[in-house]
């Protein structure tokens, strides 16, 4: 018996793009992410620092706050000229110990987008209420991080 893939026409990335916290409110890429939209190859350069975009690519409104004991995921991807874009997933409560009561459920990605990366935050009950493209990504009060490089979304919600 065979097995065969079937990627034509797939958005996805082929490369660990190093994705981790910047400075403040940025992130890093330190690889080169080669990806695919709709079967197109595209690039883009290792990016210190990159500014976090501001408002979801999705919805084109503003990111929602993740309040304290609260946790919630982000799923970084390229459009075809190479802008980082990110779509916010759900926000789930936090048990008592700072864990998901229930994993949050990645976005829906549009077809202009390939994902490279995803970060789950969860605000504990020292934190105060995060907001991604304003708060930092790093050394916050309260907040933990977990920086994911993927070639495509998990089809399981993630809790780190």
């Amino acid at each position: 018996m065979s097995q065969t893939l079937d990627l034509a026409g797939g958005n996805f990335c082929t490369t660990k793009a190093g994705f981790a916290a910047g400075t403040t409110t940025t992130t890093t890429t330190a690889n080169t992410t080669i990806y695919s939209l709709a079967g197109k190859a595209y690039s883009a350069a290792a990016a210190s620092n990159a500014a976090t975009p501001t408002t979801d690519a999705l919805t084109g409104a503003n990111f929602v706050g993740i309040a304290v004991n609260k946790g919630g995921v982000f799923a970084f991807c390229r459009d075809s000229a190479g802008a980082i874009k990110v779509v916010q997933g759900d926000i789930k409560a936090l048990d008592v110990s700072g864990n998901f009561i229930d994993a949050p459920q990645m976005p829906t990605l549009p077809d202009t987008l390939a994902a490279y990366a995803y970060l789950v935050v969860k605000v504990g009950s020292t934190g105060a209420t995060w907001t991604l493209g304003s708060s930092n990504m790093s050394g916050a009060t309260g907040v933990t991080y977990a920086f994911q490089d993927v070639l495509t979304l998990p089809v399981r919600p993630q809790v780190s």
